[in-house]
């Protein structure tokens, strides 16, 4: 076997949500941005994108991280976030990933990331702070990027079912959707056919664009949420996410999650400081909450604050036989 290709990866999950950061086999990425090191990935090595997120070495429900060098004085380090569709500007579940896997290998002191860190994402730069006992990370919190409302009640028909839609940034554009209104058609296959096409029908009618960020256009997932009425304390939330076309987020929520909070304040149902829970798939649970109520991009707008805890799965090492067929990889779905 002749080899002309090699990556090494941290496989990682959070809450369920699996994340490989690659760590070696890539050159530094070239920009004097996140956007601008996002495009020069593309440019120059989707191919490993590809590679080590579809299968045979990864799987349809696979996402990824790559850790670069940060490009704000404020910034520790950056990240860029890969999945099946390209890459996203934001990931909540990629910075407990990553920022729990550099504690536990030593790249980051658990000190300095108990106090808090800066990183760099394409969608801006957040703060994110681990909760730590000695050496372990317990659980991982970030403040996100401004977020705001950017559609509100938006009326869509999707087969034979009537739909009201809120879109909301928080990083990317999410859709966030009551699932109520699907009455019992819950079922993986039928989230994934009405997040696309949920996607499709706003997209139709309404162009969604970030008013400053160039490159963030389009709904990059849908939230669905269903609210738990048993607890009396914190409201809680089941939800699913599904994102990058048909991807099902496994984990409670990240952006998607996010978005939820920020319709929730705009309307008036989530205050300042106010606790709330998620609850995915997997049955893992995040806590969130609104830290601050601003102004930005010309909206009213708010910083969310997402908790949530990470795992490290093992230490991959991948490679390319050029013989290989599948050196794209595929998906199925």
């Amino acid at each position: 076997m002749e080899i002309n290709k090699w990556y090494a990866a941290i496989d990682t999950h959070s809450g369920g949500e699996p994340l490989r950061i690659l760590t070696g086999g890539l050159p530094q990425m070239a920009g004097a941005s996140q956007q601008a090191k996002s495009l020069f990935f593309k440019q120059h090595h989707d191919s490993v994108r590809k590679l080590l997120m579809a299968e045979p070495r990864g799987h349809y429900g696979m996402t990824g991280a790559i850790v670069t060098a940060p490009v704000s004085e404020e910034a520790l380090f950056g990240l860029l976030f890969l999945n099946q569709e390209g890459l996203a500007a934001i990931s909540g579940h990629g910075i407990f990933a990553v920022v729990t896997a550099w504690v536990a290998t030593g790249q980051l002191d658990a000190a300095i990331a108990a106090g808090g860190i800066s990183i760099d994402c394409p969608a801006g730069t957040v703060n994110a702070f681990a909760s730590c006992e000695g050496q372990e990370v317990r659980s991982v919190s970030f403040h996100n990027v401004p977020s705001f409302v950017y559609a509100e009640s938006l009326a869509l028909s999707i087969q034979d079912i009537e739909i009201l839609v809120d879109v909301a940034f928080s990083g990317e554009f999410y859709a966030v959707v009551d699932a109520a209104g699907l009455g019992d058609r819950r079922s993986i296959p039928e989230l994934q056919a009405y997040g696309g096409l949920i996607r499709k029908a706003i997209e139709a009618q309404l162009e969604v664009k970030h008013p400053l960020l160039e490159g963030i256009t389009g709904i990059h997932g849908v939230f669905f949420y269903e609210k738990d009425e048993s607890d009396s304390v914190n409201p809680v939330y089941r939800s699913w996410s599904i994102f990058a076309g048909e991807q099902l987020d496994r984990s409670p929520g990240g952006a998607g999650a996010c978005a939820h909070m920020t319709v929730l304040n705009h309307k008036g149902s989530l205050h300042q400081g106010q606790q709330v829970i998620y609850e995915g798939i997997a049955g893992t649970r995040a806590n969130g909450s609104v830290e601050e109520e601003i102004c930005a991009f010309g909206y009213k707008a708010v910083i969310p604050k997402l908790t949530g805890s990470a795992y490290v799965l093992g230490f991959m090492n991948f490679v390319l036989d050029p013989s290989d067929p599948l050196a794209d990889g595929f998906v199925l779905y």
